[in-house]
């Protein structure tokens, strides 16, 4: 099963018309359901979440793109000016360098490195 099937599964959408298809190998582990668990993973099938609260949480984050790692964003925890300064200052670094991010829940974001694709049919 591949990375975004399961993580589409772990959040609730129940599909089997949605097929990832990446450049680079990620490691598939153990999916979490983030509606039922009270507690908030670090990783979601070896992809690291991050709960950023201002914009000075996630500028380290960059780096992961650089390094061609791709990461998760949950917005949950910030306010709204504050989510659009993080996603403003992304929207910057993802032009720079080539990289892209999916929209995955209302502030649930998914960053990819620029050899990584997202495909749905």
């Amino acid at each position: 099963m591949k990375f975004m099937d399961i993580f589409y599964k772990a959040l609730g959408f129940e599909t089997d018309d949605v097929k990832v298809t990446k450049k680079k190998v990620v490691k598939n582990g153990a999916s979490y359901n983030l509606k039922v668990s009270e507690n908030l993973p670090d990783e979601i099938d070896g992809v690291h979440v991050y709960y950023p609260e201002t914009l000075d949480d996630c500028r380290d984050r960059v780096e992961l793109l650089k390094k061609d790692t791709p990461f998760i964003l949950d917005l949950r925890h910030c306010g709204g000016s504050e989510k659009h300064k993080i996603l403003d200052y992304y929207s910057g670094v993802l032009d720079v360098l080539g990289a892209k991010h999916e929209m995955v829940d209302k502030n649930l974001y998914i960053f990819l490195p620029k050899n990584f694709e997202i495909e749905i049919d």
